[in-house]
């Protein structure tokens, strides 16, 4: 059993729990399927679709870790196929063009994943440098300019004196 010397140096982790943040999307993905089967009747797969991949993106959009949103992308995928296209929760017999929807979820997902990541560039510190600062008008007198050299103090013991 080791002791962690270094508990205030800087070492502590402060992002979610990849677990949290899967269970919690799958409380979204829940969510988004019953609004997709109360918006649009059971022969409306685009609706659904839709309805479902709006959900995914903003996860993705809001969520840092990918292993989660691959995660919540895969069990919407399987809650679509599942229950919004069969309606019986069976995986097994749905036929190849309600599977093509899941290339939209994973589309979706990457679409909010990367607007992350631009948002994460363009607020870094060596992001895109702010507007250049207005110039002053010409009718105001420049301030004097500051020495270019600094000179120690005489008398000090050990340093040189200036010349």
């Amino acid at each position: 059993m080791g002791v962690d010397q270094h508990r205030g140096a800087g070492t502590r982790d402060d992002r979610t729990p990849t677990g949290i943040s899967v269970a919690v999307g799958a409380v979204l993905v829940i969510g988004a399927a019953l609004l997709a089967a109360l918006l649009f009747p059971p022969t409306r797969l685009p609706g659904r679709a839709l309805v479902v991949a709006v959900a995914l993106a903003g996860y993705a959009r809001f969520v840092p870790d990918l292993r989660a949103v691959g995660a919540v992308t895969v069990l919407g995928a399987m809650t679509f196929v599942g229950f919004l296209a069969n309606e019986f929760g069976e995986l097994v017999g749905a036929p190849a063009a309600t599977w093509a929807y899941t290339a939209g979820f994973g589309f979706a997902a990457g679409v909010g994943a990367g607007h992350r990541r631009l948002r994460t560039y363009a607020t870094a510190p060596g992001g895109p440098s702010p507007a250049p600062a207005r110039t002053a008008p010409a009718s105001v007198a420049p301030a004097r300019p500051l020495p270019s050299t600094v000179t120690p103090p005489d008398g000090e013991p050990g340093r040189r004196r200036a010349a």
